[in-house]
């Protein structure tokens, strides 16, 4: 049997984050993954906010920028409807507010920082079973191996099985939202690398979103809360392409358009605030912790902070020696300070756009305010 003091299961950008900071908090551990890298992940594609953050936390967002495989953008344009948008844009003297890149690039230039000191990668074998026992946490991988933890980070998204196993957590799905995403080439979009996002209702708020990414090629994807489209018996892959075919908006921009790659669908848990997310000698990040937000559905960054956050709280467990669920309390209201006050308003925003009127109204309101303030916003929890 493997012992450790700590067993990171997912090596996603939450569970790399981790990783990377545990690293440089000289914290030896292992870190596991069903899959091996470079491996596709079925996204949005889209970097905001707290992932500029995490890399400059990281020591990486230099080297992000410079990276050829991702692209960048000073502007963001909400379409509310087809005459009434928010514009979020950037100073001259920052480089941008949303970058693009394909998750399989953004995934694997993450594990590529993985320490050789530090981290011990166990890649291509998923975990079978975990058993809380009084030494440690036992993680049994369906190769047969096993690793014996003093603290285990789950780090496995929507279906994390450390969350099930240890939290006794089970998905909501009117806390979830559902998208649907494909490849395209040859999209007539903005030379300035702006994309398309729309607010798209039918009988509920849809997210819409085109973004660019290299070789002439952009990610489509539609998407909203999961349970409102079953309720409304929502076909999103009907609706979708309805939308590149029909929208007057839309439409022009895909006239020689080619799609290359199947529909794909995944989910967007934001469940943050009913979630248990960590107890005796486990912690939990990203979407394995719902911190997703419910309504511009940032994952990626908030589950790398998450992350960061997490290594943090590990090196106090390790050095005090104490595992126990009331010592770890304290990492849910470390989230809830870094994330809780944004996300609880993308709920309450999400709320009110169920009311397309209403939504409508407040956004025409409060456009000059918004966009005035947006930088400031920006600014806090970027970079």
């Amino acid at each position: 049997m493997i012992k450790t003091d700590v067993c990171i299961i997912g090596a996603g950008p939450s569970g790399t984050s981790t990783s990377i900071m545990l690293s440089k908090l000289k914290i030896k551990h292992y870190i596991v993954d069903k899959a091996t890298f470079p491996r596709d992940k079925t996204c949005g594609d889209g970097l905001i906010l707290y992932a500029y953050k995490s890399l400059l936390a990281l020591g990486l967002l230099d080297k992000f920028v410079a990276h050829p495989k991702f692209i960048h953008s000073k502007k963001i344009n909400l379409h509310i409807k087809n005459n009434l948008k928010l514009q979020f844009k950037e100073s001259e003297d920052r480089n941008m507010v949303i970058s693009y890149g394909k998750r399989i690039d953004f995934d694997c230039f993450l594990v590529n920082e993985l320490s050789k000191e530090y981290a011990t990668c166990e890649f291509g074998s998923g975990v079978k079973n975990l058993e809380e026992t009084s030494e440690g946490i036992i993680v049994t991988l369906k190769n047969g191996k096993q690793i014996i933890a003093k603290i285990v980070v789950g780090a496995d998204g929507i279906q994390s099985i450390v969350s099930k196993k240890l939290a006794g957590f089970s998905s909501d799905k009117k806390k979830m939202s559902t998208f649907i995403s494909a490849y395209f080439s040859n999209v007539k979009m903005p030379s300035n690398n702006e994309a398309e996002i729309r607010l798209h209702y039918n009988k509920m708020p849809l997210f819409f979103y085109v973004f660019p990414l290299p070789n002439n090629e952009v990610n489509v994807t539609l998407g909203g809360n999961t349970q409102k489209i079953l309720d409304n018996n929502i076909n999103l892959k009907v609706e979708i392409e309805s939308v590149i075919k029909n929208h007057s908006k839309v439409a022009p921009k895909f006239i020689d358009g080619k799609q290359i790659s199947s529909w794909r669908g995944w989910g967007i848990p934001y469940h943050f605030e009913r979630q248990k997310v960590c107890g005796s000698r486990f912690l939990l990040v990203g979407d394995a912790a719902g911190l997703a937000n419910s309504f511009y559905k940032e994952g990626v960054g908030t589950g790398m902070m998450s992350g960061i956050i997490c290594a943090k709280k590990i090196a106090s467990c390790l050095k005090e020696n104490n595992f126990s669920d009331s010592f770890m309390s304290s990492y849910k209201k470390d989230l809830d300070k870094e994330f809780g006050k944004l996300l609880r308003f993308s709920e309450f925003a999400l709320k009110v756009a169920r009311f397309k009127s209403v939504f409508v109204g407040i956004a025409k309101i409060s456009k000059n305010i918004v966009e005035k303030r947006a930088f400031n916003i920006i600014r806090k929890r970027s970079y």
